[in-house]
């Protein structure tokens, strides 16, 4: 892969705010400490819609999308001279599913108003499709911890297995869920369509940490189909991707060609507490 002039950029994550992560607001789910598995326990966003209901849980996440990122937080990034800010949203934003039903209404409307805000303090806003149907990776940060196991009504254990692509044996997947993969497609797709002309619309990822175990091929070839469609719709916006969790830059080299590497960055999660 041929080397590209990058510049930096100082910048900051919207975490916690579209995409629900009890460790970034667990006073949200507080309310399920005495639960049980039959009364509804939430544990990630979309069994906290699951368990509130569509009325309740969009009451629940207005509360919390006015009062967790405010117009003054926006100011006080620009006087920190922060330049850009990633915003993890749920595929469901445009196309909502299953209990995101009614749950998440209003969820576009917020990110226009993040959009605007941004563009008021001269911020750029990175967004990041961080949350996929099915899971991308089986962890709560992707809308829904796939593979909870309840042994009682109190106790479960958790397999962080990866059911975006299709379903896994252990080893491989059984087949590759075509369905999904096109799913997120056209969820990129509609996500240039709503914002993509917005001027503080600078860069986009089209899934957050996919699961080190994932299809290679298949993730590649979804890479490759986003950044085909950006390229011909809004060649300006920056297409980012995520490396899997695979770090050796050999496994990328052959994902583009050389001279086609403009507006590409690779996204590197270093978790050095482990």
């Amino acid at each position: 892969m041929a080397s590209v002039e990058a510049k930096s950029m100082v910048g900051t994550n919207l975490g916690g705010w579209q995409v629900l992560e009890p460790w970034i607001t667990p006073s949200l789910f507080y309310r399920f400490l005495d639960k049980t598995q039959s009364e509804g326990v939430g544990m990630d966003q979309y069994t906290l819609c699951e368990a509130l209901g569509p009325e309740e849980g969009n009451r629940v996440l207005r509360a919390h999308w006015d009062h967790w990122i405010t117009e003054d937080l926006i100011k006080d990034l620009a006087d920190r001279e922060v330049e850009i800010v990633r915003l993890p949203i749920g595929d469901w934003t445009l196309k909502p599913y299953g209990p995101y039903v009614g749950c998440t209404e209003g969820a576009k409307d917020k990110i226009h108003w993040l959009f605007e805000t941004a563009q008021k303090y001269g911020i750029k806003v990175l967004l990041d499709v961080h949350a996929v149907k099915d899971s991308q990776n089986g962890f709560d940060n992707s809308g829904k911890a796939t593979e909870i196991v309840w042994t009682d009504e109190t106790h479960f254990y958790h397999n962080d297995i990866s059911n975006w692509l299709g379903p896994w044996n252990g080893s491989s997947y059984d087949y590759i869920n075509m369905d999904n993969v096109n799913w997120a497609i056209d969820t990129v797709k509609g996500l240039l369509e709503e914002f993509g002309e917005h001027p503080s619309f600078f860069a986009l990822e089209p899934v957050n940490e996919p699961w080190w175990s994932s299809d290679l091929s298949v993730l590649k070839d979804f890479y490759r189909s986003v950044r085909s469609m950006m390229k011909a719709s809004h060649p300006d916006i920056t297409f980012v991707f995520h490396d899997a969790f695979h770090f050796d830059a050999n496994i990328w080299n052959d994902l583009f060609e050389d001279d086609d590497m403009e507006n590409v960055v690779m996204d590197s999660h270093q978790y050095l507490a482990w």
